[in-house]
């Protein structure tokens, strides 16, 4: 069988959780079904022969690409859904990875939902993406298969659109324990050089962006005691298609005491290596979003054992088990109260951060790999 993956999300040089997704994936479902094989579909203008590969080489294993702009490709997929992908690359089945396939026809499609919120929370997410997810009504019907990343997602599905149950898989993330293991001091000292980070920490992790929550996180950080409140660490990009969660974020900012305000450091993107010395180096990871399909910046906390406060909604309880403070993320007193605990408790802190390790052992990519394998071949039978 042969398996074209859309790997665009994975080949980005500034990767969010689903290029994170994609690329761990595509590594291992040769690896974990040598019977397929996978083609990494993606855009690169400059496609020639020996250009840089993304990927470990593998004997079923091929990267394809195609040598036109990523911006024409999305005009000319908007305007005249065109060009289709099986011109472009042949295969058996095609795995979208990020929602929505290129154009195509392909009736063995195979979709991955991470998240319903922008029809939970249209609110949150930009017109841009509101639009670009309308295609949601036409391409999950014909789907053969759809995998879920929660039971959480699964039943939004379910409620949301006309879908068989039997045709959508759960299929948890994973997290790479080799990448995401504890830092030293001499690497924490470093990053917190680079952004000027003094004293004890807080960090939120992942996008700016609408859903994540920061004005209410920001709010309750300046609710904390003067005696208690230390720095907070806001590490995440943003992108000009999005601006309204930097521009709440920096309105909650200013509504901030100066004595607060001088406490919140944003760092902006940061890469592989930094994320993990923020993480090893921070008090706790602060994560009270209005809405995950996974959350997989809590893992990544539980695998360098720092403690989580995170929400009580969506897919999160389902990866934070009982090793994570939960609190709803609309009251701003419980983030405020939950943080205070955290950082007066250090038996509380060691609790949650010996729990935390231990959970990671049952998210894994490997497994996650088998499961989608399992999930592209009921697709191309």
């Amino acid at each position: 069988m042969r398996v074209a993956v859309d790997a665009r999300p994975a080949v980005t040089a500034d990767k969010t959780g689903i290029g994170y997704y994609a690329w761990h994936l595509l590594r291992l479902l040769p690896v974990v079904d040598p019977a397929s094989t996978y083609k990494a579909w993606y855009l690169n203008p400059y496609a020639v022969a020996g250009a840089r590969k993304h990927f470990p080489p593998r004997p079923n294993f091929r990267e394809v690409r195609t040598p036109i702009p990523s911006s024409w490709f999305e005009k000319a997929a908007a305007r005249w859904d065109l060009p289709r992908v099986e011109w472009l690359v042949r295969f058996d089945v095609f795995w979208a990875t990020n929602f929505l396939p290129p154009p195509t026809r392909a009736k063995r499609l195979v979709l991955t939902v991470h998240d319903l919120a922008f029809k939970r929370f249209p609110e949150t997410a930009p017109h841009a993406t509101r639009q670009w997810l309308e295609r949601m009504d036409e391409v999950v019907p014909r789907a053969a298969r759809i995998i879920a990343v929660s039971e959480a997602t699964k039943r939004d599905l379910a409620e949301l659109y006309p879908v068989d149950p039997e045709r959508v898989a759960v299929v948890p993330h994973g997290i790479d324990t080799d990448a995401f293991r504890r830092a030293g001091d001499q690497e924490v000292s470093a990053v917190r050089r680079r952004h000027r980070i003094d004293g004890p920490f807080l960090l939120y992790l992942g996008g700016i962006e609408p859903r994540k929550n920061l004005p209410r996180l920001l709010e309750a950080f300046g609710r904390l005691d003067a005696d208690v409140r230390p720095t907070l660490v806001l590490a995440g990009g943003w992108v000009a298609w999005n601006p309204e969660g930097i521009d709440a974020a920096r309105a909650a900012l200013a509504e901030l005491p100066e004595e607060a305000r001088r406490r919140v450091v944003m760092t902006g993107y940061v890469s592989d290596r930094d994320k993990v010395a923020l993480l090893s180096g921070a008090e706790a990871l602060v994560y009270p979003s209005l809405y995950e399909g996974f959350g997989l910046p809590v893992l990544e906390a539980m695998a360098v054992g720092t403690p989580v406060l995170t929400s009580n909604v969506s897919g999160l309880p389902e990866v934070a088990g009982d090793a994570a403070l939960l609190v709803p993320p609309h009251d701003v007193d419980a983030i405020a109260a939950g943080m205070e605990r955290l950082l007066r408790a250090g038996e509380l802190r060691e609790r949650l951060a010996a729990a935390g390790a231990e959970r990671v052992g049952r998210f894994r990519w490997e497994d996650a790999a088998r499961r989608t394998a399992e999930v592209l071949r009921a697709a191309g039978r």
